[in-house]
């Protein structure tokens, strides 16, 4: 006999799902009606509004697969499973957004909502050729509704869909026999607690918003092949591959942005995998973007900017398929776990990818080309140049990025880099010399040919200009190596010469300056990752204290225990644990800091510092930084140890000492000596309510502690009902536990009952660390999106007119 659940909200599921194959076969029929429309020669005006009804109907099963997901989530609905894995009652509502993508389909989703949004405003617009770019875009988005379906055929399930119920996806499980099982479940699994930062929900709607926006210039390059019409496309594409790097480039830099505020490694990147699938498809993006603009100047270059574009979602592709495959295992921390899609996401890749490249093969040679090299002094050439630096570039990344997917393919036991950092700086430090240098010099350029000599003039004067700064910035910052010093020096010189440019297009019309906006940022975020990363300074430095086996030499090293309420000195600053400022297990560490004249002797500074740290049951000590911002320096902390507070100790029964004594007589202890100050009626504190006939009595006291602490305590005798009850003052931090016992009036004297035992130490232990300049990568990625923004808006104009 079925079991009749009580209370499950079955109607939403059912209509998500309902959602998801509308989605899936409206989007089918959509593809299929644009393709017809493009490429047929039948009624191509029927099927075309045949296609946009499609499309727009698929765009509304999309919406409300989106919403029906949120509202399970917000109503904490713990029967569906994906509600149960990512949320929990007591989650702030402003993180319930990233319940909704924390999870592989909700994520799924949120990039389909970004395709549906770019279709439609493509049909808006309905540019030229708007038929062939939508039939890609729908099926792209067929293959993304698959991923939703979680339906079995011939024993491969295809998809995951976010409307599965807990009760099936843990069916073995002996409560899901019971009607009323939905009683027992009170909370969720609860959001990851790293996730629990605002930028997580700013961050992945922007980075999938540019993971969208790149399937247009593919689809352009797609449409562009399959039309074999090779070169119509290449203007209208290029405000779209714009729209992409800012939207692109602005989620990578946010995600930069997360990883500061919420990890602990110290830094904005690390090298991670799944940080390098995104960059990949970026840095491939701005080739195809430079590429272009030289077609549309010279009519060159027009292979490699079919090649780049298609490249750069075929990579979008892989590191999809690179970050939910559980193929990276543990080496990246942003990776999903595997839901069984592997071979789905492969075939979705294939199915895409091989098409197109096997198109541009077939067609490269027919594709037009001017025979006559560029002039050697062009900025078609440099520009050139610098895109296969680019190539080589993201070869590099990709190929030690995907060291997990060689091992698995030639059956090698290839280990990652054990210092990733270390790799890939040693590659990609010199390509950003060489790309810094070709992309400012390129500015002097002219396209087909230039004045050399005027070129050299310049170029000269800037260099010269470049060295003396880097000269004196050497004698300040002391990088004292010849990669530091060249990156300085090409960074120096990408300032000076698009800073030139820009000075001189603000003299005319702003509107035409975005590049050298965007090449202006871009020199001064690749400074400020100079200066930031190499200058940083760990001030957090041991005298030689053992913190404990979980710390490796060099943490032992660069790590600080603090002391409840003993001050210990950082360089310029004195730095003081105050004690925890919440209830467990998520506690906020009270770090008071002081920074005096060292002249004078006077208080200069005074703040408080909040990092964040809980003890997860599932994942070990999580911890989140919190950050002292400077004009021209960060002061970033993160707790690295602290007590289990969620487990407080067993205390017996205190063993007292009984002390005579009179107001103003003194008790010396081995910690501590107490001074009795005055003995009076009690005041209710939080947590106490007086009855009329109670008598509470209280002791102050005043204890001076032998290093010069001094504290109060306050023990209360309480008359009630004829029964005397004793409310102690314990005092862990002190190793004292008191109590006022008696009350003598005719010798004027009382008896305190006084326990001294091993203080209980509060304590954390403190990671600080100075970025010297680091808000110049913030303000460097500003002007880069900026940049782009800007040139999308002229390029937008010039396609219009």
């Amino acid at each position: 006999m079925d079991v009749q659940y009580i209370g499950e909200h079955l109607w939403a599921g059912q209509l998500g799902q309902l959602a998801v194959f509308a989605s899936l076969m409206f989007s089918a029929a959509a593809a299929i009606a644009f393709g017809v429309g493009q490429y047929g020669k039948v009624d191509q005006a029927g099927w075309l509004r045949t296609a946009t009804l499609a499309f727009v109907i698929h765009v509304g099963a999309v919406v409300a697969i989106a919403a029906l997901l949120f509202l399970i989530i917000q109503n904490h609905w713990f029967e569906y499973y994906y509600a149960w894995a990512h949320s929990s009652r007591e989650l702030p509502k402003e993180y319930l957004l990233s319940c909704f993508w924390e999870g592989q389909e909700g994520s799924f989703l949120l990039w389909m909502f970004w395709n549906a949004v770019l279709g439609l405003v493509m049909l808006w617009r309905r540019p030229p050729a708007f038929a062939g770019v939508m039939a890609v875009v729908s099926v792209v988005q067929f293959f993304l509704s698959s991923m939703l379906l979680g339906i079995y055929v011939f024993d491969y399930k295809i998809g995951s869909t976010p409307f599965a119920l807990l009760r099936h996806e843990m069916q073995d499980a002996p409560i899901f026999q019971r009607a009323d099982y939905l009683s027992f479940i009170e909370d969720g699994n609860g959001l990851n607690p790293l996730l629990q930062n605002y930028w997580m929900v700013i961050h992945p709607p922007v980075l999938f918003l540019g993971f969208a926006a790149t399937l247009i210039p593919f689809a352009y390059a797609a449409h562009g092949l399959l039309s074999r019409k090779f070169t119509a496309w290449a203007r209208p594409v290029l405000p779209w591959a714009l729209f992409a790097a800012a939207a692109l480039g602005s989620g990578i830099m946010m995600g930069g942005a997360w990883a500061y505020e919420s990890l602990t490694f110290g830094g904005y990147w690390a090298w991670d995998p799944v940080e390098n699938a995104s960059l990949v498809p970026w840095l491939l993006l701005i080739a195809g973007i430079h590429t272009n603009v030289v077609y549309v100047h010279t009519g060159r270059s027009l292979r490699m900017t079919f090649l780049f574009y298609l490249l750069t979602f075929i990579f979008i592709l892989y590191s999809t398929f690179l970050t939910r495959s559980g193929i990276l295992g543990d080496t990246s921390v942003h990776a999903f776990t595997d839901l069984g899609m592997s071979g789905q996401l492969l075939v979705y890749m294939g199915a895409l990818s091989l098409p197109a490249l096997m198109l541009l093969v077939l067609y490269w040679k027919k594709i037009p080309s001017i025979a006559k090299e560029e002039e050697a002094f062009s900025r078609e050439f440099w520009i050139f140049v610098g895109t296969l630096v680019l190539l080589l570039s993201s070869i590099q990344i990709t190929f030690s990025t995907s060291i997990p997917v060689w091992n698995k393919l030639f059956g090698t036991n290839w280990a990652p880099p054990a210092d990733p950092i270390e790799h890939y700086n040693k590659w990609q430090l010199p390509i950003a010399i060489v790309v810094l240098l070709l992309s400012a010099s390129g500015l002097l350029l002219r396209y087909r040919t230039s004045d050399v000599k005027k070129f050299g003039r310049q170029t000269a004067a800037f260099a010269a200009v470049s060295f003396i700064l880097m000269v004196l910035l050497e004698w300040h910052f002391r990088f004292s190596n010849a990669a530091g010093w060249l990156l300085l020096f090409a960074s120096l010189f990408g300032i000076l010469v698009s800073g030139y440019l820009l000075g001189r297009s603000l003299k005319g019309r702003i509107r035409v300056s975005g590049g050298a906006v965007a090449h202006f940022g871009f020199a001064l975020l690749l400074l400020g990752i100079l200066i930031s990363s190499a200058k940083k300074e760990v001030i957090s430095i041991n005298n030689g204290m053992p913190l404990g086996a979980g710390f490796t030499e060099e943490q032992n090293r660069t790590n600080v225990l603090l002391l409840k309420n003993m001050p210990v000195t950082m360089r310029e600053y004195t730095v003081t644990y105050l004690g925890d400022s919440a209830a467990p297990p998520n506690y906020y560490y009270k770090v008071l800091w002081e920074r005096f004249d060292t002249a004078t002797g006077l208080l200069r500074e005074k703040f408080l510092l909040l990092p964040n740290a809980q003890i997860n049951p599932r994942m070990g000590l999580i911890a989140n930084p919190d950050t002292r911002h400077y004009w021209h320096k960060d002061l970033y902390t993160h707790v690295t140890s602290v007590p289990d507070k969620s487990k407080p100790m067993e205390r017996g029964e205190p063993d007292f000492t009984e002390h005579t004594v009179a107001l103003g007589d003194t008790i010396r202890l081995q910690r501590s000596v107490i001074v009795v100050e005055s003995l009076g009626k009690a005041q209710a504190r939080q947590g106490q309510n007086w009855q009329p006939d109670d008598l509470p009595v209280e002791v102050v006291l005043t204890i001076r502690m032998n290093d010069g602490r001094i504290f109060q305590a306050r023990p209360i005798h309480l008359i009630r009902d004829l029964r005397v009850f004793h409310l102690d003052e314990h005092l862990p931090e002190l190793g004292l536990t008191i109590r006022l016992a008696r009350i003598l009036p005719v010798e004027q004297k009382l008896i305190l009952a006084i326990e001294e035992t091993e203080p209980e130490q509060d304590f954390i232990v403190l990671t600080a660390i100075i970025f010297p300049y680091i808000n110049l990568v913030w303000l460097g990625t500003i002007f880069t999106v900026l940049g782009f923004i800007m040139a999308l808006v002229q390029r937008h104009r010039l396609a219009t007119t």
